[in-house]
C-alpha cells in the first residue's frame, strides 16, 4: 500500500529518523529528487500513486520516516500523504532536474537552500539511481562529515 505512515526501528526499538542525520538527508533526497506524489482517494478510502510506483515508494518512505519530525496528529488523511513533503520544500528549492535516463541510470535535482540546514547552506546535487550507474561518476563519498577518496 501507499500507507503514508509508519515508523523507523533500530534494533527493534523505535527511533526518531530527525535524530539521524543519514535519515534526514535520505528523507530529502527522496522528496527532492521525485515527480511522483501520493494522494488519498476519498471513494475508496485508499492512498493511491500519482506516477511511477518506484518513485511513489520513496515519497512513502519520507513521509514515514518524518525526517524533520512534522507534527502529523490531527490531521485528515490526504493531509498526511503530504505533510511531510510540504515542510521540505520549504527548506529547498528545486533548480533544475536532469531526467532519469537508460544511460545514467539515474535522476538528479540541482538544489538551493530556503532555509539553513543540517545539509549546509550551499547548494546540493540530490541524486538517485542504480548504485553502479552512480558510483562509477564518483571520485569521492562522504562518510560522516569526512570527504574519501573512492579507490576501485
Amino acid at each position: 500500500t501507499y500507507e503514508p505512515i509508519g515508523d523507523v526501528y533500530l534494533k527493534g526499538q523505535k527511533v526518531k529518523a530527525a535524530e539521524f542525520d543519514a535519515l534526514h538527508e535520505l528523507g530529502t533526497i527522496c522528496v527532492m529528487c521525485n515527480d511522483s506524489a501520493i494522494d488519498f482517494n476519498e471513494f475508496k478510502q485508499a492512498f493511491e500513486k500519482v506516477g511511477e510506483a518506484t518513485e511513489t515508494a520513496l515519497i512513502v518512505l519520507a513521509e514515514k520516516m518524518n525526517p524533520f519530525n512534522v507534527p502529523k496528529t490531527g490531521l485528515d488523511r490526504r493531509s498526511t500523504a503530504i505533510v511531510v513533503r510540504q515542510e521540505i520544500e520549504t527548506k529547498w528549492k528545486k533548480e533544475f532536474t536532469l531526467e532519469f535516463s537508460r544511460d545514467r541510470k539515474s535522476m538528479s535535482s540541482y538544489c538551493t537552500p530556503l532555509k539553513p540546514s543540517r545539509l549546509g547552506n550551499g547548494p546540493k546535487l540530490f541524486v538517485k539511481g542504480a548504485p553502479e550507474g552512480v558510483l562509477e561518476r564518483c571520485s569521492h563519498a562522504r562518510v560522516g562529515t569526512n570527504k574519501v577518496p573512492l579507490n576501485s
